[in-house]
């Protein structure tokens, strides 16, 4: 992208001031999802299986998917994809555009070394529940950045897929950062390697790559670092860094409004509140809090109908209670409605999702 074309579209969205609030792991989402069923014949409702997403939720591309949607599709996907290299090819799809405001403060950065700092701290942009960290390592003799990745999911199926459509997002944000495809000193993966061959991964990365390395890490020789980016916009740097903090801010406070409105729900006493009585609690209006729930492309329902999902999952796993019982303590009036309302979250009735655990 040109200097002056940068200059004219970071122009165009600072004089918005509307903070991108989509996180990159719902794009990722997508193009995993699109592969499954398009390349490999998997079932749309196997994938959303579990996970409280309707298929037709996917289709609308303002909908935002919760943390917990998001990791429920995510360990779905992984673990019906049949593709070793599908997480690598996603990740390369995923470059600065993708990354919303924290793609433009990396672009505007004055060396690579600077835009890997701001990557490791605006992090959050990125996939809210990341977590990365730099320190100093020396590789055949050179002076190294080690930036270490720490995956999200438990199960090592979704953790392997999360890394490497990390470490191939990485490569491709600073191939377009640097104008031309950089060399990495070393890349570690504390999974086996699980395709074939490394043909697929030495082809993409160019670099040592070391499979069952007991780490995920990418290491940045001196020489990248220091490396000057070609569009670099110092007079942009503080104004965008304010914006990542400020979207920073924005996502800590829409994901904590959410979270105090789902314990609100979990620890009420009899069935279900409503969404009066939730609001009562935040001191506001039902319709200020109806509000607050729409900007972030949500409803009170919706968080109710994962919360329900939730504890009727945790009822039907780890206890004996009847199908009727776990209904009425969710607060539904009679047990066919509840019936009808889990088989249309995991496509299964409830007695079937019991039966996998006894």
């Amino acid at each position: 992208m040109p200097p002056k074309t940068i200059s004219r579209t970071l122009g165009k969205n600072l004089g918005r001031a509307q903070p991108h609030k989509q996180l990159l792991h719902s794009y990722e989402i997508q193009l995993m999802i699109r592969n499954l069923v398009e390349q490999q014949a998997v079932a749309l409702t196997d994938i959303i299986q579990g996970s409280g997403v309707a298929a037709r939720e996917l289709d609308n591309p303002a909908h935002r998917l919760t943390l917990e949607q998001e990791l429920a599709l995510y360990t779905n996907i992984s673990h019906l994809n049949n593709d070793p290299l599908l997480a690598l090819r996603t990740g390369a799809r995923l470059g600065l555009p993708n990354y919303g405001i924290l793609g433009y403060a990396m672009m505007g950065a004055a060396t690579v070394r600077e835009a890997l700092q701001l990557l490791v701290e605006f992090a959050p942009l990125v996939s809210w529940a990341s977590h990365s960290k730099l320190s100093r390592e020396t590789v055949a003799g050179e002076s190294c950045l080690c930036l270490s990745i720490f995956p999200t999911p438990a199960d090592t199926v979704t953790n392997e897929m999360e890394v490497e459509s990390t470490m191939a997002s990485l490569q491709t944000i600073f191939n377009e950062l640097v104008g031309e495809p950089v060399l990495f000193a070393a890349i570690d993966m504390a999974h086996p390697l699980r395709a074939k061959g490394k043909e697929g991964y030495s082809v993409f990365f160019q670099c040592p790559i070391t499979f069952a390395a007991g780490r995920n890490a990418l290491l940045v020789s001196k020489s990248l670092l220091d490396r000057r980016l070609p569009h670099a916009q110092p007079e942009y740097a503080e104004l965008l860094k304010d914006l990542c903090r400020e979207t920073m801010s924005t996502l800590t406070e829409d994901r904590g409004l959410v979270a105090a409105v789902k314990a609100i729900i979990t620890e009420w006493d009899n069935g279900v509140p409503t969404l009066e009585q939730v609001a009562e609690k935040f001191h506001q209006s039902s319709r200020t809090l109806r509000r607050h729930l729409k900007d972030l492309g949500l409803s009170y329902q919706a968080i109710l109908d994962e919360v329900r999902f939730s504890e009727a999952k945790r009822y039907l796993s780890s206890t004996h209670l009847t199908v009727e019982a776990i209904g009425s303590s969710l607060g539904y009036a009679d047990v066919r409605s509840f019936r009808v309302a889990f088989k249309r979250w995991s496509g299964v009735a409830p007695t079937v999702w019991r039966s996998k655990f006894q």
